[in-house]
């Protein structure tokens, strides 16, 4: 069954520099996390200079070596703190350790989908944004071995073998941060729809009812949000979550919980399918609405909290 598009920035999907770049797969901004991840010899061995959101003149010394996730704040910013399950938007420049020589960059187009601060999919990367702010320039060393292509790196703050490593360095400035779950103003039930309960970090349980899915799609706002109002020319990031209408219910995807964090959504006709479609566009950031979608003879409930809009 088709469920939503997803754009995952190239920063999260490197894990290769010496031969080749290889692809792996409450309110506010976020609950506070256990612990930050500290600075370091490594990062603090790293320079970058240049303005701000522009591609950095970034000096690494040949053969930096890593036993751990060190995270240095070279440019202190103003605005939120990213907590754990916080979108942010950011450009990077990724550097291999062991020469000094640039490997990648996010193009600084503005137009790198978020990270989701603290999401499993992320690894390492995803730790090192949680405790940083808005505003942020940071340097970020982590062992190469950091960057596991399963996925299922945790961003622990050593390496496996507790040894030095080559390391992976990455200069990322912290441009945006979004509310990690739907902020607006709760709103009555709709009469024979699911119930939704919330997690303490947003995070819904859909209790699917005993009787028959309505025969067509249906829409009702849980959270009344006062953001931007999103149109067919907008990209939407949200969370979501799709549960079977079913007499045995079925989880059929949720970002909340399968380690890869807040989605970007093309709202242009065509892009996804019509009825989770029709649970965004319109809407408005801080909304979040439960959508009866019927698609290729299935019926799912989704619950979607939009969260805000990629700049143009």
């Amino acid at each position: 069954m088709p469920v939503l598009h997803r754009t995952i920035p190239a920063l999260l999907v490197t894990i290769g520099l010496a031969a080749s770049l290889t692809a792996c797969a409450a309110s506010g901004a976020g609950s506070a996390p256990s612990s930050c991840p500290q600075p370091g010899a490594a990062s603090r061995a790293v320079t970058a200079s240049g303005a701000f959101g522009k591609e950095p003149e970034v000096n690494v010394p040949d053969g930096l070596t890593t036993s751990g996730t060190q995270v240095s704040v070279l440019r202190q910013g103003s605005g939120r703190e990213i907590g754990d399950g916080t979108p942010a938007l950011i450009e990077y420049t990724l550097v291999d350790g062991s020469t000094g020589k640039v490997a990648q960059t996010s193009g600084y187009s503005g137009q790198t989908a978020p990270i989701t601060a603290g999401a499993s999919n992320y690894g390492a990367l995803g730790k090192a944004l949680e405790c940083a702010h808005v505003g942020d320039r940071l340097a970020v060393a982590l062992p190469k071995s950091a960057l596991s292509s399963s996925g299922t790196d945790t961003g622990s703050s050593s390496s496996s073998s507790g040894k030095a490593e080559d390391a992976v360095v990455a200069v990322i400035d912290v441009e945006r941060a979004f509310d990690s779950r739907a902020t607006g103003t709760p709103q009555l039930a709709g009469d024979g729809m699911p119930a939704v309960v919330l997690a303490p970090s947003g995070a819904p349980g859909i209790t699917i009812p005993s009787w028959s899915a309505p025969k067509s799609d249906e829409l009702h706002l849980l959270r009344k949000g006062d953001g931007t109002k999103l149109t067919a020319k907008d990209t939407a990031v949200i969370k979501y979550t799709a549960v079977t209408w079913a007499a045995d219910p079925s989880v059929t995807g949720s970002s909340w919980t399968d380690g890869s964090g807040a989605q970007t959504v093309p709202l242009a006709k065509g892009q996804i399918i019509d009825g989770v479609r029709n649970a965004i566009l319109g809407h408005r950031v801080g909304d979040q609405v439960l959508a009866v979608v019927h698609n290729q003879g299935s019926t799912d409930v989704y619950v979607v909290d939009i969260l805000g809009v990629m700049p143009r």
